[in-house]
This record gives structure tokens, C-alpha cells and sequence, in this order.
């Protein structure tokens, strides 16, 4: 008999905080600036990428894509270096990843 699937729930919110006083009234006229939101958490300073007048000192959805996916092939190899009694040390995963327009 097959194992029933476990299920996991997630769930974060979004604020934009970017209105300089107009709104989206013209593309130039509102910051990108946002934050990701998840319980109690602390917050995600958001952006959207420089190229598209954001700003470059906030995490834009690009790097937390990136981040995600190499978060998420880091903690499955070390779950499986464990069940395998591989003793893992150290990790370090210089991830990147490329948008075309």
C-alpha cells in the first residue's frame, strides 16, 4: 500500500511600499521598493532588478528564485548525505542564473 502524501502549506505576502505620492499615475512615477512578508518572520526588502528601476540593494524576485532552488538542492543533498552517513562538513553553492528578455 503506498504511502500517503504528506502536504505542506506556505504562504508569504506581498506590500508594495513604492508609492511616491502618485501612484503608478506614469512607469518612472512609483518605487519598486516592497516587502515579503511571512508570519513572524523578519521582512524582505524587495526591489526589482536595477535594469528595471529598482533598487539594487534590496533582494529583487531573481535572486530569491535563485536562491530558492539553491537552497532547495542544498538541504535535499545534505538530507541525503545523511541518510547515507556521509558526514558532511561544509557546503557552499555558488548559484546563478540568467534572464533574457
Amino acid at each position: 500500500m503506498p504511502e500517503r502524501a504528506r502536504r505542506h502549506g506556505y504562504s508569504v505576502k506581498v506590500e508594495w511600499t513604492g508609492n511616491l505620492g502618485s501612484g503608478t499615475s506614469a512607469y518612472q512615477a512609483y518605487s519598486r521598493d516592497h516587502l515579503v512578508l511571512s508570519g513572524t518572520k523578519p521582512p524582505i526588502p524587495g526591489s526589482a532588478d536595477a535594469a528595471f528601476l529598482g533598487d539594487a540593494s534590496r533582494w529583487n524576485p531573481e535572486d530569491l528564485l535563485v536562491a530558492a532552488i539553491s537552497s532547495c538542492h542544498m538541504l535535499w543533498y545534505l538530507h541525503l548525505c545523511a541518510d547515507a552517513g556521509i558526514a558532511v562538513l561544509a557546503y557552499r553553492d555558488d548559484a546563478s542564473g540568467v534572464m533574457t528578455e
